[in-house]
């Protein structure tokens, strides 16, 4: 568990700077520690949202920018969530179960599909998709690239805390770590539960019974990742968000003031 702990920590890091990479493009001047807090922000809003979709706000420690940065945003959980299927296909299909294999290949490469049309212009008609297409123009290919490895990095975090906490140091970590990456691909591609609470552990008790596996120690690892990569940074993220508030209320204040 202390070794898992230590894993979240590099792993927030490894986020921020994940999402620093593309932010800068936007605010050229932004530091590590503010793409931190955005970050965590971002964590704390999701945290009580369906879909954790309240990351979209990581904006909001920003002054300018919110809707730019939201779209943003959209596009680092894209790449986390795309590098994540990839994994998952992967497990399925060491796993065969070639059917679930397929389904997320077929969906990750519909999405990639979908967003390279997009990026070319080729649904420029449609006007709600012409600030998406301002905002891929923004970045250039090497950062997305950038951001990729990062999530590589990242998802194989996760992956390494679900193997300590569900086996340990034990011989059969190696094959509990291969049911990680299947794990998180349907979280991934469910994201329907509150408090982001249920589905990543109902995939893990249901993947460790179909392999003869004990699921008592899938559904702890999964709630324990939970614990450590979501809803702790989630609950730090609160201190940003209020600080961000009590910040705009303040200059809101001072206006009336000047009035």
């Amino acid at each position: 568990v202390g070794q898992a702990a230590c894993m979240a920590v590099v792993g927030l890091f490894v986020q921020a700077e994940k999402w620093r990479v593309l932010l800068v493009y936007l605010i050229p001047r932004v530091t590590r520690k503010e793409a931190l807090a955005s970050l965590l922000a971002g964590m704390g809003i999701g945290l009580f949202t369906p879909g954790r979709v309240g990351e979209l706000g990581r904006g909001l420690v920003f002054s300018s920018e919110r809707r730019k940065i939201a779209l943003l945003t959209a596009a680092d959980k894209g790449i986390s969530m795309a590098v994540t299927v990839l994994f998952g296909s992967l497990s399925f299909a060491f796993l065969e179960m070639h059917y679930l294999s397929l389904v997320c290949f077929s969906l990750l490469l519909l999405s990639i599909g979908t967003i390279l049309c997009i990026r070319n212009g080729n649904m420029i008609r449609y006007r709600s998709l012409e600030r998406i297409v301002a905002v891929f123009s923004l970045v250039p290919h090497r950062s997305w690239l950038v951001s990729s490895l990062w999530a590589v990095l990242f998802n194989c975090i996760f992956f390494m805390q679900f193997s300590l906490l569900s086996s340990g140091d034990e011989e059969g970590a190696f094959g509990t770590g291969v049911l990680a990456p299947a794990i998180f691909a349907v979280k991934s591609l469910v994201p329907i539960s509150f408090f982001d609470i249920g589905i990543r552990e109902g995939v893990a008790v249901w993947l460790f019974n179909k392999r003869g596996l004990d699921p008592l120690p899938a559904f702890n690892a999964a709630f324990g990742t939970f614990v450590l990569n979501v809803a702790v940074p989630g609950l730090i993220g609160w201190y940003f968000v209020a600080r961000a508030g009590l910040k705009k209320h303040g200059i809101g204040m001072d206006r009336k003031d000047v009035e």
